[in-house]
């Protein structure tokens, strides 16, 4: 089943139609535009915190508790820029509480059930989107901080590899205590698939990343200065990037290699077994 198109941008997933179709046969429908709004206003935040970024937007898929928004810029933009769109979701739920809570002394008892469930399903998102698990706020502001303390690519496997487990784990927590209701199922299910795509591209975004990098070795303020063996290759370099500083590396005999000189030769010779001390070799 595809997503449905109801936008060029935007896409509702067909778990999200599936609870729709169930909605309205169980008479539940204004308890899921409740829910539709609520996701929809989260991430038209991210949406719009991309766009004041320029970020590249292929589309936005709105699921049940939450949605996908895909760019070319995944995981390979600055910090800051990363941290802010991903915030962006979260924190449209601040004011629209505040907002709901401001309303139910001035509604009528027939509203005041709807405000009520308003509230439900903001404390409901905004904490089913804090959890660690990716592609939710939570596994991708998990991913953005790992990233700055270690590799970038070892981040990327840890969150998805942490996901999963988490998952599991919690599948079983639920299964076992008779917590777990179909909407849960689905919406685990939906999650791992989520995971299982992430891992099979990693090496795309990986990639993706380098190339990032190779575009912005320029303006990237903090560089620092390691000390490597000669005989390491140039893919062993790039898998050792962080994503928050840059990297001079000091070889046999004194010899300096730049970070921007092992992106250059993976990028135009296509070798990332070269040896560091051929690459200098290669430049005299």
């Amino acid at each position: 089943m595809n997503n449905l198109k109801l936008h060029p941008l935007i896409h509702l997933h067909p778990i999200l139609i599936l609870f729709v179709l169930t909605s309205i046969w169980t008479g539940a429908f204004f308890e899921l535009l409740i829910l539709f709004v609520t996701v929809s206003i989260h991430e038209y935040g991210h949406f719009w915190m991309a766009r004041r970024f320029g970020w590249r937007i292929q589309k936005v898929t709105l699921w049940l508790f939450g949605g996908t928004m895909v760019c070319d810029e995944h995981g390979s933009r600055p910090f800051k820029e990363q941290l802010l769109v991903t915030l962006a979701g979260p924190l449209q739920h601040v004011w629209m509480l505040l907002a709901l809570y401001g309303l139910i002394p001035f509604v009528s008892p027939q509203v005041d059930h709807l405000i009520h469930l308003a509230i439900f399903y903001n404390w409901l998102i905004l904490g089913f989107n804090l959890l660690p698990v990716w592609p939710l706020d939570g596994g991708k502001l998990a991913f953005y901080f790992f990233s700055r303390w270690i590799p970038y690519r070892t981040a990327h496997h840890t969150i998805i590899l942490f996901s999963i487990g988490f998952l599991i784990c919690l599948i079983l927590f639920f299964a076992t205590t008779g917590l777990f209701t179909l909407h849960g199922i689905l919406l685990a299910c939906f999650l791992l698939v989520e995971n299982r795509l992430e891992w099979k591209q990693r090496y795309y975004t990986f990639i993706r990343f380098l190339l990032f990098r190779q575009r912005m070795a320029e303006r990237m303020k903090e560089v620092r200065t390691i000390h490597l063996d000669s005989q390491w290759t140039v893919w062993k370099v790039l898998t050792n990037i962080r994503s928050d500083r840059q990297y001079n590396y000091l070889v046999d005999e004194g010899k300096v290699v730049k970070e921007k000189d092992c992106l250059d030769s993976f990028f135009q010779q296509g070798n990332p077994h070269l040896l560091l001390y051929e690459l200098i070799s290669d430049r005299k």
